[in-house]
């Protein structure tokens, strides 16, 4: 042993005295694992600190579900509101009951391995399959939290659940409509109040969240033109506005057609004559989309009334964020350069683009063939 440290067969182990809180006397406790002697040494470092203001606490006594938990509260304050709220959904109905009651030290990879397996099979509020992509968020904040752990408390040698692989659920991708049925939605969608959102989303690619953050200072008439700079969710069951979209743009500026401009024009007016039906009973919000009083429509209506109005018109399975990927299929077919469709999507990477819409139909194939052909003729 030198300095506290100490190899063991093909790894190292480090050595720190603990007080005792009943005698005041020091006692050895040893902590291995460690693949490098560096790895052991910075561990040993933390931990001699943690020993002399009183806050050591062994890792084989560390569950890890308390560490979750005061992790969270603590990463909580980096994290935008909605994303600190679905890391702590996430460990707390999907990791805590599955391997919280386990000490952080005997966490293993097989741990992990089981519990993406049980996820990806039955973890489902009614025992339904958990989708690929949750499972693999549910593992991101896992990694999240062991990287803490092991980086900037040193209770673990090392991230166990980093390389376990996720199970690849089979994901289900819905289709873009096509234009004609997109123009008969709409058609269907254009006597209802709030046809603006659903002409918003087709021809801008919004998000519902921006689209409802929206408010009449946003926009333009004159320069048709439309500012996204926030986005509305829902945290904690509360309606919330963040100051910045979901991609990390930021703030962009995008173009609108001229029949979108009027549509919205009337929207305008048709907003106007609400309020003054309403009298004193209108609260001014500002917001683009509100209700016959002024306030903001709530979260999900958008989502219900495309329901019903798909269903009306008998067009198969959709989600209303699917009219922003028609939005940007549309663009790329039209030949639209990816940094522009990125910029419209409100995609701070291009490759983020490139990525979601990287499948193409048949008649993309067979036009790409034809375009090369003709090139070299």
């Amino acid at each position: 042993m030198k300095n506290g440290i100490a190899k063991r067969g093909s790894t190292y182990s480090y050595v720190v005295r603990i007080p005792d809180p009943k005698t005041g006397k020091t006692k050895p406790h040893w902590v291995s694992g460690f693949k490098t002697e560096i790895e052991a040494k910075n561990a040993r470092d933390k931990a001699r600190v943690a020993a002399t203001n009183g806050t050591y606490i062994s890792p084989s006594k560390v569950l890890l579900g308390d560490f979750l938990k005061e992790w969270i509260g603590i990463h909580a304050h980096t994290l935008k509101p909605k994303t600190a709220d679905d890391y702590a959904r996430m460990i707390d109905s999907y990791i805590i009951p599955r391997l919280g009651k386990m000490p952080i030290a005997r966490l293993r990879p097989a741990d992990v391995a089981r519990m993406y397996q049980e996820l990806s099979s039955n973890g489902g509020a009614n025992g339904e399959k958990l989708s690929g992509r949750t499972v693999e968020y549910i593992g991101a904040v896992l990694k999240n939290a062991l990287a803490y752990a092991v980086d900037v408390e040193g209770i673990i040698p090392k991230n166990v659940a980093k390389g376990v692989p996720v199970p690849k659920n089979d994901k289900k991708v819905n289709e873009p409509f096509s234009p004609e049925q997109v123009r008969a939605f709409l058609k269907e969608a254009s006597a209802h109040r709030l046809f603006a959102i659903f002409r918003l989303a087709v021809y801008t690619g919004g998000r519902k969240g921006e689209l409802l953050a929206l408010k009449w200072s946003d926009l333009d008439f004159e320069n048709r033109s439309l500012v996204i700079s926030k986005n509305r969710l829902i945290v904690r069951g509360e309606s919330v506005v963040q100051s910045s979209t979901k991609g990390g743009e930021g703030r962009r500026t995008i173009s609108l057609d001229p029949e979108t401009v009027e549509i919205l024009r009337e929207h305008r007016k048709r907003q106007l004559e609400e309020r003054l039906r309403a009298g004193s009973l209108w609260n001014e919000t500002g917001y683009i989309f509100a209700t016959e009083f002024g306030e903001p429509i709530y979260y999900g209506t958008p989502t219900q009334l495309f329901t019903k109005i798909k269903n009306r018109v008998n067009l198969p399975e959709q989600r209303f964020h699917d009219l922003r990927h028609f939005h940007a299929t549309q663009l790329l077919k039209a030949g639209t350069p990816l940094h522009i469709v990125a910029h419209r999507l409100g995609h701070r990477d291009p490759m983020v683009t490139a990525k979601t819409y990287a499948h193409i139909d048949a008649d993309q194939a067979i036009n790409v063939s034809l375009v090369f052909a003709k090139a070299v003729e």
